[in-house]
């Protein structure tokens, strides 16, 4: 559509240092570090069963956005537009429709809304899901209509699990269900992506990973937390407190472990294969790529979220 790619010519026009610098710190706002940083918070220092019920409802409409991305495919503008310029190139990949950072700010915040029924969490939802969604149009990676889909989506998760959440008390058939898809949903996509891009019988791995790598992130996710949280019930049942000082030693603990998981995983695999380095035919280094993924983000959840508050009681936190 001409008008979305004019919006952002519009945006970009605007163009100077200070505010390439303020869009790129709003967009941060639906970027994974925030996301680990909101949800740790909560869980770990608020209220565990909050926390619990939030990082479903956000994994969830996380898987939902990978999936609808693979299916829709629709190119970046940056791809698609030579004068668009993609200002974080790095933190860009996979297609566009709809905005993932824009629904994962969207599902988090206005669920924290719904959560607390504080009023100033819906003004500060709306804000921050408003930046977002601004931000990513002029960073030149996102259609007006990617972060429209990505808003909507993102406040109607949230809205139908709050309700879900009241009306449902017994959770564990539906993570159960949720564990089972996500396993599922990995396995179908490396299968239907390895034939989409094999061709003459020669694989091109790069495109079967680029097009596998989002989902197979995502329900790491989503099974990581699913699992950490049947673990930390049977094994761990930390209690919450109003300690301060604890508190935020819980909290910079436990970002270090999540994090430092993430990026341990990540070299460590990156030794056994770099998926920047794969070239056709790598069928096998790539499938092992996806699986990677997968596994890396399953192990920061379980290890962040169920096996970490054990050490509460051990340290005295």
């Amino acid at each position: 559509m001409n008008f979305e790619i004019e919006i952002i010519y519009w945006l970009q026009n605007l163009r100077n240092d200070f505010l390439d610098e303020l869009f790129q710190i709003f967009t941060i706002f639906g970027e994974e570090l925030i996301l680990i940083v909101v949800l740790g918070f909560v869980y770990w220092c608020i209220d565990k069963k909050i926390g619990e019920r939030l990082g479903l409802t956000v994994f969830v409409s996380l898987g939902l956005n990978s999936v609808l991305k693979l299916m829709v495919m629709r190119p970046r503008p940056f791809v698609v537009d030579n004068n668009i310029t993609n200002l974080r190139p790095d933190t860009a990949g996979g297609y566009s429709f709809p905005s993932g950072h824009t629904q994962t700010a969207a599902t988090s915040y206005f669920s924290l809304y719904y959560f607390f029924k504080k009023r100033w969490l819906l003004i500060a939802a709306i804000v921050i899901t408003t930046l977002v969604a601004i931000s990513r149009m002029y960073i030149g990676v996102h259609y007006f209509t990617d972060v429209l889909a990505g808003a909507a989506l993102g406040i109607g998760i949230s809205y139908f699990m709050v309700k879900l959440f009241e009306k449902v008390k017994n959770l564990k058939p539906i993570y159960l269900a949720l564990l089972g898809l996500s396993i599922l949903a990995v396995i179908v996509v490396i299968v239907i992506n390895f034939f989409r891009n094999t061709s003459s019988g020669v694989i091109d791995a790069y495109q079967l990973y680029f097009d596998s790598e989002g989902i197979a992130k995502m329900c790491g996710t989503l099974s990581g937390f699913i699992l950490a949280i049947f673990y930390e019930k049977r094994y761990t049942n930390f209690s919450n407190h109003r300690n301060l000082k604890k508190n935020i030693i819980r909290f910079i603990i436990g970002l270090a472990i999540i994090l430092g998981t993430r990026y341990l995983l990540k070299f460590v695999f990156g030794l056994i294969v770099d998926p920047e380095a794969l070239t056709n035919g790598d069928g096998f280094k790539s499938i092992l790529a996806i699986l990677f993924d997968y596994i890396r983000y399953l192990a920061m959840l379980l290890i962040g979220i169920g096996i970490y508050p054990k050490l509460f009681k051990k340290i005295k936190i």
